[in-house]
């Protein structure tokens, strides 16, 4: 299906907008499916059974969405009440399009003035609507070569098998080699290695015990290889001979950070992300220093306080460079950006946060970048000179990388999500509303029959609700691309706090189970996260960062407080105390009175899952290899523990939830994890 007119609209299908005159109406994905399946149906009446089959499958909660896009429809089309220029409600059966409908061959004349450049990146860059078109053109039409993108992907040959991640490849110039990163089961390092494209042979380039080596970059005369190594005692730059040469620091980098790096194609600067030590603001910006002289230049503005710049990659000429802003940990949630680098100036391309995989320039007008949407690796090229921007099919990987003159393009492929499991007090574990996306920070609700999390199986990380009976779901948010984060349900069960990334920083807010009305709390003008319902249902605790320290701080809806500073993961023990871990791992009990703090236990791992309840405290450890951490469950009076789950579980920003009527125990786990490389031979690429 084309570009079509619609009354007297103009529906860009590939886009997801509606166009009359100078105004345009973006669609969300499920409306923008709605319509197409109205317009399939030409005069015909669709039931609305057959749009829920059609559009939601299995994943809806009831019919009421079909009312919601509908109503959705009627204000983009500008229908007031009661009219039916566009949709008529057929009455106890579904719905009708009756607006004239016509194909469009040509919509912008050349007498009309250019589109304004800004305006045209906040329509082109919407994951979630692109994949809408991916799965409604498979529905309804057979796309030609030139409607389904830009690139075309011959079948992928294997590179790397090896159990464990590889990711980061890069092209090593002038040779068959392949450099990449690996993280091997059973091992904690990341470490560097490179690969033969002809016979496969893999060789170590870095490996230090103790070292993350990360994000290699091969000089353009293919002799020197560029990364960052970092431990516990910091971060650096180095450069050394590619294969087994002595590592040579040149320049510091954020502590623990583990970002790419990358070399102009001049081979005179190299670009990476660092915190200066007379950066006032603590800014992770991008930075370059030039090979010869050593010079050090801040390369990106504008960061926020929130954001990092990341994963720079020069383009072809030398002219731009291309990187991620946002928060790369714990979630990844980023805009791609473009630097203009003789003056400076900044272009956002993408609108929304996502989680982007990495990007690779084509040319040095065009970018292939990768996001994950619904659960799955979509990819886009992105043409900046003319603002087009079209999907990849086949497209499934992480850290892309593409090399012209041979048509080459290799990447990680991922397989593997977080899921949450739930045990109950027989140590018997069930799946949790199982999606294809990540599903995580689950809390269960008072009677234990509902579970709220975060899910990313709508494209957009969002909180649902799922029946632990019956294993129903229903999405409870709508930021479309926000971080979502820290589902924490009301005492009395009928209302969710949580928290979500805004343009100000993390702010709390409160979901209606029933009604899903979502209300801001504007009480408090610093960051919070992390927030947990006090037993009383009148405030809360929550973490907050109050002059740029991280504390713990107590909230109603009129006032907050700060109770202590350096500690964070509030959990409450009843109203007037709270257990709260410091920056070691130690685990305390904190007054919220009067501030006191008393010892409770220490050997958490610092930023893991725990929870208690009563004496009992159940936390997630690492294991002697990755796939072996461990979930134990300690008596903090006896001090006896034991294990209650084995497997591979994220240490980091995990929430651990013990039912209080059950002791039943829900919690965040991975499946399979594990990265392979892959190469598509002779890319084709159609201009």
């Amino acid at each position: 299906m084309g570009i079509t007119r619609i009354g007297a609209w103009i529906l860009h299908p590939d886009l997801g907008v509606l166009r009359r005159d100078s105004s345009e109406v973006r669609l969300n994905a499920k409306t923008l499916h709605v319509l197409l399946v109205l317009l399939d149906a030409g005069d015909r009446g669709v039931p609305r059974s057959e749009l829920l089959d059609r559009v939601w499958g299995s994943t809806y909660p009831n019919d009421a969405v079909v009312s919601r896009a509908i109503s959705d429809l009627r204000s983009a089309f500008g229908e007031k009440a009661g009219e039916e220029k566009y949709l008529r409600t057929l009455p106890k059966f579904g719905y009708q399009l009756v607006a004239e409908v016509g194909e469009e061959t040509q919509i912008e004349s050349g007498s009309k003035p250019a589109p304004d450049r800004n305006r045209a990146w906040a329509w082109i860059a919407i994951p979630v609507v692109i994949a809408a078109i991916a799965f409604t053109a498979r529905q309804f039409y057979e796309p030609s070569p030139n409607s389904t993108g830009q690139i075309y992907l011959p079948p992928a040959r294997p590179m790397t098998s090896a159990p464990g991640l590889e990711q980061q490849p890069r092209f090593v110039p002038e040779s068959d080699w392949v450099v990449y990163t690996a993280i091997r089961s059973g091992q904690q390092d990341w470490d560097l290695f490179r690969v033969n494209r002809s016979d496969g042979g893999s060789q170590p380039v870095a490996v230090t015990p103790g070292v993350h080596e990360h994000g290699p970059a091969p000089s353009p005369n293919g002799e020197q290889l560029a990364y960052v190594r970092f431990d516990e005692h910091g971060c650096e730059v180095v450069i050394q001979p590619l294969v087994l040469g002595v590592p040579e620091p040149i320049a510091n980098c954020t502590r623990k950070f583990p970002t790419l790096v990358d070399w102009s194609s001049n081979g005179e600067l190299l670009a990476y992300t660092s915190a200066e030590a007379d950066d006032a603001d603590g800014f992770r910006r991008l930075h370059a220093i030039n090979i010869v002289s050593g010079e050090i230049q801040p390369l990106s503005v504008d960061v926020t306080p929130t954001g990092t710049d990341f994963y720079p990659r020069f383009s072809p000429d030398n002219n731009q460079l291309a990187f991620l802003r946002g928060e790369p940990q714990p979630d990844h949630r980023s805009t791609l950006w473009v630097l203009d680098l003789a003056s400076r100036k900044e272009m956002q391309i993408t609108r929304q946060p996502a989680q982007l995989t990495g990007m690779t320039w084509l040319n040095p007008q065009e970018i292939l970048y990768g996001f994950v949407d619904s659960g799955r690796i979509e990819g886009r090229v992105i043409d900046l000179q003319k603002d087009i921007e079209k999907t990849i099919p086949g497209f499934n990987l992480i850290h892309p990388e593409y090399k012209g003159d041979e048509r080459l393009l290799i990447g990680a492929r991922q397989s593997g999500k977080r899921d949450l499991y739930l045990l109950n007090a027989a140590g018997e574990g069930q799946y949790v509303a199982a999606s294809t996306g990540d599903d995580f920070h689950g809390r269960l609700s008072p009677d234990e029959n509902w579970i709220a999390y975060v899910s990313g199986r709508s494209g957009f990380e969002e909180i649902w609700i799922a029946n632990t009976k019956n294993q129903n779901v229903r999405r409870l948010t709508n930021f479309e691309g926000a971080t979502v984060r820290y589902p924490d349900w009301h005492p009395g069960g009928n209302l969710i706090l949580f928290s979500a990334q805004t343009s100000q920083g993390e702010r709390l807010f409160e979901a209606d189970v029933i009604s899903g009305a979502v209300n801001q709390l504007s009480v408090l003008e610093n960051e919070a996260t992390m927030p947990r319902w006090l037993p009383d249902g009148e405030s809360w605790v929550h973490g907050c960062r109050i002059s740029g320290d991280w504390g713990i701080c107590i909230s109603n809806r009129q006032n907050t407080r700060l109770i202590a500073s350096g500690f964070y993961q509030p959990q409450p023990l009843d109203q007037d105390q709270l257990a709260v871990v410091d920056h070691s791992g130690a685990l305390y009990r904190l007054s919220v009175t009067d501030g006191g703090i008393e010892s409770l236990w220490r050997g958490l791992h610092p930023r893991a899952g725990w929870s208690i309840s009563g004496s009992k405290l159940v936390y997630a450890t690492a294991g002697q290899k990755v796939e072996e951490s461990r979930l134990v469950e300690l008596n903090l009076e006896t001090g006896v523990s034991h294990d209650l789950f084995h497997g591979s579980l994220p240490l980091n920003d995990v929430v651990i939830n013990i039912g209080q009527k059950s002791g039943a125990i829900l919690f965040t786990r991975h499946q399979q994890p594990s990265d392979d490389l892959v190469i598509f031979e002779d890319v084709q690429l159609d201009h």
